[in-house]
């Protein structure tokens, strides 16, 4: 090999080990979690889930826009977060309402006063034909809204469509959740059924 080629070498080498030398750059998220770790290893179990809520609280807070978790077809209203019975499946007879319950995840909070926590949303429904037509755009159809003595991370969005007067056929009906607390927006689809 020549003298050349093995310091072209030795600089190839030193171009990407380099980088992998250095220390990963360490921010609020990753902090919280470190210290989430050595709190668990030290045995603190109370400091380590205080320390890994912060960092969830980090991570929260740091989303550019809602996300949603489950959606699903109910067969009835959710009684509380997670617990829903589904929909066998996304037939319904012509004036039967649609439930649907979504978990919303990365709002933000308000602060009525006396220590609470507002969440909140404004709702709106696009009623669209399977080739994207849309049939229907109802904006601030409604509202969900919660108060809390704590910031809760589980909010249940529980949902009645009335679609009267629609013809038979299958239809997606694009949910569109906006956040009162915040800029951040948030939308899901369901596809449904009408027979008579």
């Amino acid at each position: 090999m020549t003298a050349a080629r093995t310091l072209f070498s030795l600089a190839l080498l030193s171009a990407f080990a380099l980088p992998l030398a250095q220390p990963a750059m360490a921010g609020p998220i990753t902090d919280k979690a470190t210290d989430a770790e050595s709190l668990l290893a030290a045995g603190d179990d109370l400091g380590a889930l205080a320390a890994a809520r912060e960092a969830l609280a980090a991570t929260w807070e740091a989303t550019t826009g809602l996300s949603i978790g489950a959606t699903v077809l109910l067969a009835e209203p959710a009684a509380g977060y997670g617990i829903y019975n589904p929909r066998p499946n996304d037939i319904y007879k012509l004036g039967e309402p649609v439930l649907i319950y979504a978990e919303p995840m990365g709002f933000g909070y308000g602060s009525p006063g006396e220590g609470l926590y507002s969440i909140g949303f404004f709702v709106d429904l696009k009623v669209m034909t399977e080739m994207g037509e849309i049939l229907g755009d109802l904006q601030n159809l409604t509202e969900l809204d919660l108060t809390s003595r704590y910031p809760n991370r589980e909010f249940q969005a529980n949902l009645t469509y009335n679609l009267d007067g629609i013809a038979p056929g299958r239809y997606i009906l694009q949910t569109t959740l906006r956040d009162k607390n915040s800029a951040k927006i948030g939308s899901f689809e369901n596809t449904v059924e009408f027979v008579e």
